[in-house]
């Protein structure tokens, strides 16, 4: 659960990655921080005010902030992480409000919940990516940011977080593999959850793109699915849910395969 007081807190940092109705270069550095999970960077002493917005000081304010830790330093430098899921969770906040502040991206949060509460209780999970993929076609500015893999992964997590049926986790190890999402069952708080996802990502950019290379990105997820489920980490952790698997394959921005893998 995130701490209200927390949430307000951090709730400044928005503030820091807009400049003119424009995000800045700090918000390319949060983004890429919350699709690595780590970054590596010095951490700066101290500085003017004036200067709290300079990206080199930015990463020392999220240390600073409790929303990095450091994992391990060498040659001057620290491995910084984030440190926990009630923190990355905040982060995803971060993302969402930057996008809606400059009118990159804004959604209906409330019809987006029903999606989510419908995967969770209902098994019906495919209009939570098909709204998201409409309103990406929609809103054209969005698309200069969706250009990759772990972007795009990134900015699902960003909106699969926005309600906390589920402890969502990405890159898990799972059977000698790392599973894109695993979407685990939050069930100590909601036991009457009816529904878990493993969700498998492949990603063609627009020029590479061919039906062959999409069939072979579907088997790729096909395999990698079959190797994950078999994981002790799911198996005990969807508890008495149905798992379902999903495999999605962008062409750049574009969602073109929504289907689970039976």
């Amino acid at each position: 659960l995130i701490d209200q007081n927390v949430k307000i807190d951090y709730k400044k940092l928005r503030y820091l990655m807009t400049i003119d109705n424009q995000l800045n270069g700090n918000f390319s550095r949060l983004k890429d921080l919350i699709e690595n999970q780590e970054i590596v960077s010095d951490i700066v002493d101290s500085f003017p005010v004036e200067q709290l917005i300079d990206q080199e000081n930015f990463i020392s304010l999220l240390y600073y902030f409790g929303l990095l830790t450091i994992h391990n330093s060498e040659d001057g430098v620290y491995l910084l992480k984030i440190p926990n899921i009630t923190i990355q969770k905040l982060m995803y906040g971060y993302i969402r409000s930057g996008f809606e502040d400059v009118n990159v991206f804004k959604i209906d949060m409330w019809l987006l919940q029903k999606n989510i509460r419908d995967m969770a209780f209902r098994g019906n999970w495919k209009p939570f990516f098909q709204f998201l993929s409409e309103q990406i076609d929609k809103q054209t500015g969005i698309r200069d940011y969706l250009n990759g893999e772990k972007v795009i992964q990134g900015f699902l997590l960003a909106y699969l977080n926005v309600v906390d049926y589920y402890i969502t986790q990405s890159e898990s190890e799972m059977n000698k593999g790392y599973s894109d999402i695993y979407m685990e069952p939050f069930m100590s708080k909601y036991p009457d959850l009816e529904y878990s996802y493993l969700i498998e990502l492949k990603y063609v950019a627009r020029g590479e793109y061919s039906e062959e290379v999409q069939q072979e990105k579907i088997q790729d997820a096909q395999e990698q699915l079959d190797q994950y489920v078999q994981s002790d980490r799911i198996q005990k952790s969807i508890a008495s849910t149905k798992l379902i698997k999903i495999i999605l394959v962008y062409k750049g921005w574009e969602l073109i395969y929504c289907e689970e893998y039976l």
